[in-house]
């Protein structure tokens, strides 16, 4: 009996070696990454783009420093985070507290999409969404008069000229449109209003 097996078994595998043979030779499966191979970053970005900004909260003017980074798809689409804070000290027309000024920040994550980016000059259109804080401050530190958190929205226009292959120059405006909050003795439509940015843009790879 175990002859007859072992001769049965040699039958089979004499009539399915030239079957795996020919497996083994045939194409590999297609995969969408080979082995060994990096993943491709041919269509891939990395930046970084520092500006300053230029508004008015509550009937006074305010400078802003603003710092966004994120990733281009094919330098037409792009989406990130930034972080936006004030630069001198904001005075509310509607404060009626003498020698103290407000602090603002936001920070959140934007999208961005860029017309003609091979361009020496084009147009790239950023969308900011995020939350920020108000607070009345003074030289010593807090004084005790609160703050106010809100969410926001400011979807902008920028003109963009590129200097280097690496780095380019924007101008441009935002409409800063703020949720509902109120703090002191204004409100979200004190806070709203057009923000002027000039900055740059540095291409990372």
């Amino acid at each position: 009996m175990k002859k007859q097996v072992a001769f049965l078994g040699i039958i089979l595998i004499s009539a399915f070696a030239p079957l795996m043979t020919q497996a083994q030779n045939s194409a590999e499966p297609e995969t969408l990454f080979k082995k060994g191979d990096p993943i491709s970053t041919e269509n891939l970005g990395l930046f970084i783009a520092p500006s300053f900004g230029f508004t008015q909260m509550d009937g006074a003017g305010a400078a802003l420093f603003n710092l966004r980074a994120g990733v281009s798809i094919k330098d037409q689409i792009s989406f990130g985070g930034y972080f936006s804070t004030s630069m001198n000290d904001i005075k509310p027309q509607s404060e009626t507290v003498p020698n103290v000024y407000m602090d603002y920040w936001t920070a959140g994550g934007f999208a961005e999409y860029t017309l003609n980016a091979s361009k020496l000059v084009h147009l790239t259109f950023p969308v900011y969404f995020g939350y920020g804080e108000v607070q009345m401050d003074n030289e010593i530190g807090d004084t005790g008069l609160g703050e106010a958190n809100f969410f926001l929205v400011e979807p902008s226009a920028l003109l963009e000229i590129n200097l280097l292959k690496f780095l380019s120059l924007n101008a441009g405006a935002g409409y800063r449109i703020v949720g509902n909050m109120s703090y002191r003795n204004f409100n979200q439509s004190d806070l709203s209003g057009i923000t002027g940015y000039v900055g740059l843009k540095f291409n990372l790879f």
